[in-house]
Order: C-alpha cells, then sequence, then structure tokens
C-alpha cells in the first residue's frame, strides 16, 4: 500500500467522517437486538398456532445468544430454560447488523454431545431435510440457516418480521416430526 494508492488517499481525505460513520455501527445493532427482542408475542402467537403440546421459551436477553425456542412436551427438558431440543430463532446479541452471515438463524438446536443430537445427526432423514433446506450443522445446531431480510430494513421491518416468524414455522414443520421419531429411540 501507497499513498499513491486512490482507497488510501481517500481515506486520508474523509477519515473524520469515515470513522464517524462506522461508529453508528455500535448503534445499529442495538437497535436491531432491541427489534428483534419486539417479536416475542409474536413468536408466542405462533407456539399457540403450532398446537396445545408447543412449549415457548425464551431466553435471557441479556445472554450473548439471545433466543426464542419452540419444544413439544416431552422433549428432553423442554421445562427448563435450555431444553434439549427445541427449534429456535437465535441471534448473535450485540452483532447483528442483518447482513447475510450477520443474520438472526433459525433452525433444529441440539448438542452433538446430547444422545438425540448424536441420533438425529445419524439418520437419513434429518440429512436429506438439512440438505433440503440448505442449512449448516455444528456441535449445537442440527440444522439452521441465516435469514437475512429480503427487502430494505427497517422500511420493510413488517415483511422481514413476516419472514422470520414464516422461517420458524417452516423449521417447526420440517424438523418437530423428526425429533419426535428420534426421542422414541434415545
Amino acid at each position: 500500500m501507497s499513498f499513491e494508492d486512490e482507497r488510501v488517499r481517500f481515506y486520508l481525505r474523509h477519515c473524520d467522517q469515515i470513522e464517524e460513520w462506522a461508529a453508528l455501527r455500535a448503534e445499529a445493532v442495538l437497535a436491531v437486538d432491541e427489534w428483534l427482542l419486539e417479536l416475542r408475542p409474536d413468536v408466542e402467537r405462533l407456539a399457540v398456532e403450532l398446537g396445545a403440546e408447543v412449549v415457548h421459551i425464551i431466553d435471557d436477553p441479556d445472554f450473548a445468544w439471545p433466543s426464542y425456542r419452540l419444544a413439544r412436551r416431552g422433549w428432553p427438558e423442554s421445562d427448563r430454560p435450555d431444553p434439549g431440543a427445541s427449534v429456535s430463532l437465535e441471534w448473535l446479541r450485540g452483532k447483528t447488523t442483518l447482513r447475510a452471515s450477520s443474520s438472526p438463524y433459525v433452525g433444529l438446536r441440539c448438542a452433538k454431545e446430547h444422545a438425540l443430537g448424536a441420533l438425529l445427526r445419524e439418520t437419513e432423514e434429518t440429512r436429506r431435510v438439512r440438505a433440503q433446506r440448505r442449512d449448516a450443522t455444528s456441535t449445537w445446531w442440527v440444522g439452521n440457516g441465516y435469514v437475512p431480510p429480503s427487502a430494505p430494513f427497517p422500511e420493510e421491518a413488517d415483511a422481514y418480521r413476516d419472514r422470520l416468524l414464516g422461517a420458524l414455522r417452516a423449521a417447526w414443520v420440517d424438523y418437530a416430526p423428526l425429533v419426535d421419531h428420534c426421542i422414541t429411540r434415545v
């Protein structure tokens, strides 16, 4: 890099304004966190729509990864704040900018070390559903995928709310039967 590089020259000419704009990120992620926390009543309504046996669990909003979790009564630890298995909407507090891989994500959360989590990862049906949904897998997630806004945000906040709730509903429809089936084998 040298001063001959136009990008370097541009930055040096405008560094005060660029740094001021960059500082807006901290305020924006806090606003996104607050907006996501306002989805609680919508997720509660969704849980009721999905059936009387569906339990809705909300993490402490001060956790690093706040989430809305849906579980069925009878699933492992479904009465605890961190159930053994849940279909969840989660995000990284203070870091979510709603860009591609910095968006909330939705999927089936069940730790790999949990007997149910291991069994779910082994089944062909789970692999098929995960591939069809194009979900990733990790230590904590049997399958999950990011849900970025598809329209300008916050101008289209209502459409994005619907998209998130739709993604959570679809994850429930796809993954809950797999948990129901595997739970009898654990």
